[in-house]
């Protein structure tokens, strides 16, 4: 058994990251959000981290 749970992680417009506070929070009304299954917050946002740039990837390949 796994001690994961679920997080909360945003990128705020000025490229920082967080996690952690609910996903309708005001504070993160203008920022990217996303849920991520992990064991701490830290593992959250760089598993984020890797599935955006994943996500970015063939749109970026699109354009040129």
């Amino acid at each position: 058994m796994t001690n994961e749970k679920l997080w909360t992680v945003v990128r705020f417009p000025d490229g920082s990251w967080s996690y952690g506070g609910r996903q309708n929070s005001p504070e993160y009304e203008n920022c990217e959000k996303w849920s991520t299954f992990a064991t701490d917050g830290k593992t959250a946002i760089k598993l984020t981290q890797r599935r955006r740039q994943n996500e970015k990837r063939p749109a970026q390949a699109a354009k040129r």
